[in-house]
């Protein structure tokens, strides 16, 4: 009789939770439908919206609407993920933007805009995303335009936009990692319906029910607990207050319970219990002999065995921390191997792993037993020294220079020299609040010494602080961002590159700034361009400027133009694109695309690529600054250039000793044989003139010929091809 009522009133309960839970289903169908019905009409009013139609007839500041005047307007809702904006062939109207959640968000639409049609992107972590689409049509023309798409949190959405009376709107999900349609969606939804009273009917037959059950199950009880006492209570007690006995004390071994179990598992747990904290006390033993082990080996280079980032950052806190304490003087140096990543692409990792290795070494037997080396990079090495004089630790640094110049790496297949570059960088007793700044000291004081061929240890001192920031007013930094970004007061100017062969030139196009107290020059423009990360936006207004120019008629034929382009737009996606409006001059001007050597070695797989297919349309590349870097001969063999340009110091290096004359003019020499024209750069006097002619040049460029002028002039000396 009791399970006959208890199955009568589970039936009724079942039928009611059903009836409820359709009603939910329904309800929450017919959200999801308004939801759509209201986001198609929020995408209609951005379709017609002026803003957006302006957007694709010029959508040079798409970044800056996107990101900021979108999101201000009236028309977006908190509860979208992402909007865009699409040409009518289904593509982005801009590349994505760097912000982190566009890019996300566009990820997931760029794989669905083939779907025009409403659908729903479920995420792994059961997160909808409805994506939809509207066209845009031009006003009066009814010209399609293209599209502009949504993707919008829809749980979010469904509860800002509904209300729910059946459904329990906290319960509402979504399961699967997919695309759906809106009709597939309910299939995906999991949801609960809000809970209804139980009917009374049934509840008085449990409870019915229940009291009768607990009469019989109240002797019953009774009964069970004194067994249960007896049999398991009691034990577990005796066992627990023994466990904590030996939590208690962790390191002492106390006797185990005298106190005899009816159960036999009871007795072989505490039996158990007892061997285990006997072999728990001898494995922290040797455990804590280990810790001592793997602590040292975390903190040493798996390579070279000297210490590694993390003992040094350990070793540097407590020196911050115990300067401040008992100031003392204190120096930080850094050694680091000039040209690694080439030597390292050029021989391979193995090598380059087996240099480092042989360059920690030395370092490590150069030093004092208490500074010791450690590795914070791939070829840096830093040492911490104090109690030293300034004196005292320049000797360390050279003792150190001479014994890596002594290692050799022949054995390794290195044939050429390698050097290395030393900062330093050190702080007096009185000066507690810099002893932070002293790693970026060194690595100033280090990048200096890379730069010279002679002094390869360069201690810090302001002046090198003030050459490794140009320090400008705000006037000029407003000027040159301004001229970035609108390209006004933008000035080319143009130096003549002569060819020796046939009295012909061509210009190299060179940038100045107009500001109000006179010309800003490359060295202020490239230091603010270089901070403000301005490269592209930088290129790509010279590149303008240059086109007016040629389209402007004042460019003598049978010339051209070189225009030099940084690392940051080489690897841009529309580089080819930047140069296309050139194409139709290349049959009437020369015009070159000028990279710098370590540019090509960096990117030298892309590079090849994309200088190629500009080769390919007339362009020539021209290779700047060789030999300022890491010069290999098998880097040259495969970069895609035409020329290649010596930098000045190759220039002045004719007029050094015979040996470094020979080394020149046997580069001068090979390069010429490779088939590649020649520019020398720095010509200045008539003696350099000839030197260079007499090297193999074929171009010369230089202040004897012409200085940069706003004008294009043909050289001083008379010979490029029109008096």
């Amino acid at each position: 009789m009791t399970w006959s009522f208890y199955s009568e009133g589970r039936h009724i309960q079942e039928t009611v939770e059903q009836q409820a839970y359709q009603t939910a289903k329904q309800e929450l169908a017919d959200a999801i439908k308004h939801t759509l019905e209201v986001t198609q009409s929020e995408l209609l009013a951005i379709s017609d919206w002026d803003e957006v139609h302006q957007q694709f007839h010029d959508p040079s500041y798409y970044f800056y609407w996107h990101d900021e005047r979108l999101k201000e307007s009236s028309y977006y809702r908190d509860y979208y993920d992402a909007l865009e904006l699409y040409k009518k062939n289904q593509t982005l109207l801009t590349p994505s933007s760097p912000n982190k959640q566009r890019a996300f968000s566009h990820e997931t639409m760029a794989n669905t805009i083939n779907r025009i049609d409403p659908h729903v992107a479920m995420t792994p972590d059961n997160h909808p995303h409805l994506i939809a689409y509207q066209a845009i049509i031009e006003r009066g023309s009814n010209e399609h335009l293209g599209y502009v798409g949504v993707s919008l949190d829809l749980k979010t959405a469904l509860l800002k936009q509904n209300q729910f009376y059946y459904l329990d709107k906290t319960s509402i999900d979504f399961s699967g990692n997919q695309l759906v349609s809106i009709e597939e969606l309910m299939s995906f939804a999991k949801f609960k319906p809000i809970s209804n009273p139980i009917n009374p009917y049934l509840w008085e037959l449990i409870e019915r029910f229940i009291v009768e059950m607990i009469i019989i199950l109240g002797l019953v009880s009774l009964v069970l607990l004194f067994i249960f006492n007896q049999l398991i209570r009691q034990p577990l007690l005796v066992l627990s207050n023994y466990l904590q006995t030996l939590k208690a004390s962790p390191h002492n071994q106390p006797e185990p319970p005298k106190q005899a179990f009816l159960i036999k598992e009871y007795e072989e747990l505490k039996s158990a219990i007892h061997q285990y904290n006997s072999k728990l006390q001898l494995a922290h033993i040797e455990l804590d002999q280990q810790n001592i082990m793997v602590w040292e080996q975390a903190r040493r280079d798996a390579l070279t065995n000297v210490y590694n980032r993390r003992a040094f950052d350990e070793t540097w806190s407590d020196v911050i921390r115990s300067f401040k304490e008992n100031s003392i003087p204190t120096a930080f140096i850094l050694f680091d191997c000039d040209f690694f990543k080439a030597l390292n692409d050029t021989y391979g990792h193995e090598v380059g792993d087996e240099v480092i290795r042989l360059s920690a070494k030395s370092i490590q037997q150069s030093l004092p037993m208490e500074c010791p080396p450690y590795r914070i990079g791939g070829d840096e090495f830093a040492v911490i020294i104090q109690h030293h004089s300034m004196p005292e630790i320049y000797k360390i640094c050279e003792h150190t220079l001479e014994e890596l110049k002594k290692v050799s790496f022949i054995s390794l297949g290195v044939k050429e020299n390698l050097s290395f570059s030393v900062g330093i960088s050190s702080i007096a007793m009185t000066k507690e609040d810099c002893i932070t700044r002293l790693p970026r000291q060194a690595d100033i004081a280090m990048y200096k010494a890379k730069q010279s061929h002679h002094t390869k240890i360069q201690a810090y001192n302001q002046l090198l602080e003030d050459q490794s920031s140009v320090l400008v007013s705000n006037e000029v930094i407003n000027t040159v961002v301004n001229s970035i970004h609108t390209g006004e007061n933008i000035q080319m100017h143009y130096q003549p590159i002569v060819s020796i062969d046939n009295d012909r030139c061509y210009f190299e196009a060179l940038i100045r700034i107009q500001g109000e107290h006179g010309l800003i020059y490359p060295g202020e423009i490239f230091s603010l361009v270089e901070r403000r990360r301005l490269e592209v936006e930088l290129d790509q207004q010279v590149i303008k400027a240059t086109l007016k120019t040629i389209q402007a008629n004042v460019l003598p034929e049978n010339t051209g133009l070189s225009i030099n382009i940084s690392g940051k737009t080489l690897i841009q996606l529309g580089l080819i694109e930047l140069f296309d409006p050139f194409v139709d001059w290349l049959g009437k001007y020369k015009i070159v695309i000028e990279v710098t050597e370590n540019i090509l070695i960096d990117h030298i797989d892309y590079a090849q690529k994309t200088l190629n297919q500009l080769r390919s349309k007339g362009f020539l590349i021209a290779l700047d600054d060789f030999g300022s870097g890491y010069s290999s001969i098998r880097y040259l063999a495969h970069m895609p250039v035409d020329i290649i340009k010596f930098d000045i110091t190759m220039t002045k290096a004719l007029n050094a000793d015979e040996k470094t004359q020979q080394i020149i003019l046997t580069t001068a020499q090979m390069v010429r044989t490779a088939g590649f024209d020649l520019v020398m750069e720095g010509i200045e006097t008539a003696e350099m003139f000839e030197q260079a002619k007499a090297a193999g040049a074929t171009h010369l460029q230089g202040y004897l010929l012409g200085k940069p002028n706003a004008e294009i002039k043909p050289p001083t000396s008379g010979c490029c091809g029109y008096q």
